[in-house]
């Protein structure tokens, strides 16, 4: 079963593990390689509201968020076991808005619209590739 918890400072050492991976970095609009130096400094300046997905105490990856845009990586380790799917659902249990931005040829966004998320007309051109902008919507019950 999955949990959510707030990143804190003792996570970024993990963040940055998953984060720094080629096979993460690929996906991500900044896929530059940040240091634990670069990472504290961002950390102690930005205080992000993130959440490190945890599965038996142990975790298994994080979801970025940036006001209503949500984002979220998998170690390597535990990818392709529904941890992203479990983790979405739980963040946005109480959300009735969410966006983010996928490239056209990742994986992932089968997963978004499995979620509900659906493709605006919002797009831009990342390394040469398309990176779509994706909103999640949700009426009140």
């Amino acid at each position: 079963m999955v949990k959510l918890r707030k990143l804190v400072n003792t996570d970024l050492r993990f963040l940055l593990e998953v984060r720094n991976h080629n096979s993460t970095r690929k996906f991500l609009e900044n896929n530059s390689y940040f240091s634990y130096e670069e990472c504290k400094v961002w950390f102690k300046t930005y205080n992000p509201l993130w959440y490190v997905i945890e599965v038996n105490n142990e975790s298994v990856g994080y979801i970025r968020t940036n006001k209503n845009e949500v984002g979220c990586d998998i170690h390597p380790n535990f990818r392709r076991k529904g941890y992203a799917k479990e983790a979405y659902q739980l963040y946005l249990k109480d959300k009735l808005h969410a966006e983010l931005w996928v490239f056209e040829d990742n994986f992932a966004k089968k997963l978004y619209k499995k979620l509900g998320f659906v493709e605006t007309p919002k797009n831009k051109q990342i390394r040469n590739k398309k990176y779509i902008h994706m909103e999640y919507n949700r009426t009140k019950k």
